[in-house]
Parts: structure tokens; C-alpha cells; sequence
């Protein structure tokens, strides 16, 4: 416990954490249940880390147990000013959680809308901002992103320092990378400094023949992507991995691939 990961160092030496989103324009692919197995994964390991949830579908939350009902206050009263990081911070299985509900998909129409042009001159990096109140405080902060072309997942790209795509192995999931990094390079091009650090297969099912054919033809096709690589980590559809997620009781005793998934990814021991 207690090591310290290899994180960039500002002129006076402050370390900044790693900001990392699980992103796909294709839902039903793992991001949730990948977030926060990585997150309790990295606490395992002894790394101080923090999930922030912009899926207005609030999943993190009853990840980790908790009631969505119950959060007075959210990851979107941060981004529109009427709350700091440090009010909606809640803690379980020793990760540091800043949630969302279903407030979050007025972000769009809040911070777009005419009259309020001046109260958000730059709505697209208010995650960026508010990420700035607690970014020396954890070697990773990973964000929970959702499917949709929309102001949360714009302002999680912006403020992330990488991104992890899953995949699952079937035709329409796989289009959902293309999508995805057509979005990401967009963001890319015009001067935001952000790393695909690579193509995560999920909830592969060993007897499937199909999962096996297209994780083939994935790494055959990525392997011809120098800047895009797949894992060689794949995690497997595991009934205990809905059941801990189900009970919101995350365990990563019992989803020991994401544990691999970690060492890998960030090359740590």
C-alpha cells in the first residue's frame, strides 16, 4: 500500500492525477462496471483514486451501494457553480466518488442556453474546472462517461488526460470505437492533448465463436493502428460481476481480469 504512481509534475513539483475516461458512443458495453472495478483495482493496489460519474443514468452510485434517491447534491451542481467538489464528495470501498442522477442531462440546455451565455462562457470545459479543485489529491480519476454525442461526454473528453474504449465483440459495439475515435480525434484536432490509450474487449463469452472471430479481426485490424492498440487483457462475462454490481458491493477479489486489466494498462507491479 500506499505507493505512488508516476504522475505528471507541474513547475512546483504538485502531483496531478491521471484523469481517465471509459468512453463509447455504444451503450451496454462495460463502462460502468470497468470504472469501477479499475477504481477498486487501483485502491487494492494502494493508489489514491476517485470516480466522477457523467452518465445522468447515476449507475456509479448504486455501484457502490448507494441510493440515487438520497444525493441531495450532484456532479451537475458543481459544473453550474451552486456546489464544490468537496460537498458531493461521499467515499466507499475506498474510493472517493463524486455522483450524478438524472439532473445531469439538463446539462446541455442549462449551459447552451441564450440567457445564460455569460454565466458559462465556456461550457465545455466545466468538468476541466471542476476537476482542478481536487486533481493534486489523486493518482487516478477515472469518469464514467455515456453513450450519447452530448455536454457531459464533450466535458469528460476535454478534461481527461487518457481514454479507455470497451468493446464488446459483436458488430454494432465494434462500430462504436469508430465512432468514438472519429469523436475523440475531432477533439483532438483541435489542440486538446488527449491519449486513446487503447481498446478494452468486455463480457467475452469463451463458447461464443462469434466473440472469439471478432476479437481476432479486432486485433488483427488495431494491430495495423500504431496509436490504438487492443488489450491484451479481455474480460470475460462473469455472472459474479453483475451479482457485486447488482448488490453494490464491488469486489475485485472477484473480478481478478481488471485487476490484470490495471497492471497492464498502467504498467504497474
Amino acid at each position: 500500500m500506499g505507493k505512488h504512481s508516476k504522475t505528471s509534475n507541474t513547475a512546483n513539483n504538485t502531483k496531478t492525477a491521471r484523469i481517465i475516461s471509459v468512453a463509447s458512443q455504444k451503450g451496454g458495453v462495460g463502462k460502468t462496471a470497468t470504472v469501477t472495478n479499475m477504481a477498486v483495482g487501483l485502491v487494492s493496489l494502494g493508489y489514491k483514486t476517485a470516480i466522477i460519474d457523467m452518465d445522468a443514468q447515476g449507475h456509479i452510485a448504486l455501484s457502490f451501494g448507494i441510493k440515487k434517491i438520497d444525493l441531495k447534491k450532484t456532479i451537475y451542481n458543481v459544473l453550474i457553480g451552486e456546489a464544490k467538489m468537496s460537498d458531493i464528495k461521499q467515499n466507499a470501498f475506498g474510493v472517493d466518488l463524486y455522483l450524478s442522477n438524472s439532473s445531469l442531462s439538463d446539462l446541455g440546455p442549462k449551459v447552451m442556453a441564450h440567457q445564460n451565455v455569460k454565466l458559462f462562457p465556456a461550457p465545455k470545459y466545466l468538468l476541466r474546472k471542476a476537476i482542478s479543485q481536487i486533481k493534486t489529491q489523486y493518482d487516478y480519476i477515472l469518469i464514467d462517461t455515456s453513450p450519447s454525442n452530448d455536454m457531459p461526454i464533450i466535458n469528460s473528453l476535454l478534461a481527461s488526460t487518457d481514454i479507455i474504449i470497451p468493446v464488446l465483440p459483436e458488430g454494432l459495439s465494434i462500430d462504436g470505437i469508430y465512432e468514438t475515435i472519429l469523436l475523440i480525434k475531432g477533439i483532438q484536432e483541435q489542440g486538446t492533448k488527449i491519449n486513446i490509450l487503447g481498446v478494452l474487449p468486455t463480457m467475452v463469452q469463451d463458447h461464443t465463436n462469434l466473440h472469439h472471430v471478432k476479437l481476432q479481426e479486432l486485433r488483427k485490424e488495431f494491430a495495423e493502428t500504431p496509436d490504438i492498440k487492443v488489450f491484451d487483457t479481455v474480460i470475460k462475462r462473469a455472472i459474479r460481476h453483475g451479482i457485486a454490481q447488482t448488490h453494490g458491493e464491488p469486489d475485485i477479489n472477484k473480478a481478478p481480469e481488471y485487476l490484470s486489466f490495471v497492471k497492464e494498462v498502467f504498467a504497474i507491479a
